[in-house]
């Protein structure tokens, strides 16, 4: 099989980049210089929902599986997206509007949900004017047994909803969430391809910092365009 075409979905990690409001920017030190010590080395600190990045059920609910509990299959695998096409405005995305895009995806497949907030990344608007699902979509999505949900948004509930009640839907069905992923537009709609989004094996842990990935010229596991 030739080389497949690899589309990168994660932001980079800098001690400069947007977080979700009240959290905090990662930081990194140098502990050893080439220069001084003969070798360089980074100490860096950051919370592990940081930029592009995996929630655990563990996340919201207890008694559920932890990051390093869920089978690595659900975070790589045949998927399919879905593109909102208006303009973001912090709007609830329901299963009626997906419905009739005629978007549908086999049981089984890892969901992507394309908000388009990602125009605004780097700006106070990314945090506060991302679409989000309706519970109505959850429910079906769930009714398809997807293996994880996947977006470009920081969050699947509205920054001024405090319950997060859809991440608990989600984490009830023992579904994980991948939030901050970027580079969706250069992703097919409406056909399968494969995508990766592997956490850290943090064991008891909620969440992880992942490097996403698409091949968006492959559908599935194997099988070339």
């Amino acid at each position: 099989m030739s080389n497949p075409r690899i589309i990168d979905l994660s932001y980079p990690l800098t001690s400069e980049m947007l977080v979700y409001p009240g959290t905090e920017r990662p930081t990194f030190q140098w502990i050893g210089r080439a220069n001084s010590e003969g070798y360089n080395l980074t100490r860096m600190t950051m919370l592990v929902h940081t930029g592009t990045h995996v929630d655990a059920p563990l996340h919201f609910v207890d008694g559920v599986k932890a990051i390093d509990e869920i089978p690595l299959g659900s975070f790589m695998g045949q998927c399919k997206l879905y593109h909102f096409s208006e303009q973001p405005n912090n709007q609830e995305i329901n299963l009626q509007t997906v419905q009739e895009s005629g978007f549908d995806l086999d049981e089984g497949d890892i969901f992507v949900m394309s908000t388009g907030i990602e125009v605004l990344a780097d700006t106070h608007d990314y945090n506060f004017l991302y679409p989000f699902p309706s519970k109505d979509l959850l429910e079906w999505l769930i009714s398809k047994k997807i293996s994880a949900y996947m977006t470009d948004a920081t969050s699947v509930d509205p920054v001024s909803e405090k319950e997060s009640l859809r991440h608990k839907i989600l984490f009830t069905a023992g579904i994980p969430i991948v939030e901050n992923l970027c580079n969706l537009r250069e992703l097919p709609m409406n056909k399968h391809f494969i995508i990766s989004a592997l956490p850290l094996r943090l064991q008891g842990r909620e969440g992880s910092p992942c490097r996403a990935i698409a091949l968006p010229d492959i559908e599935s596991i194997g099988q070339e365009k």
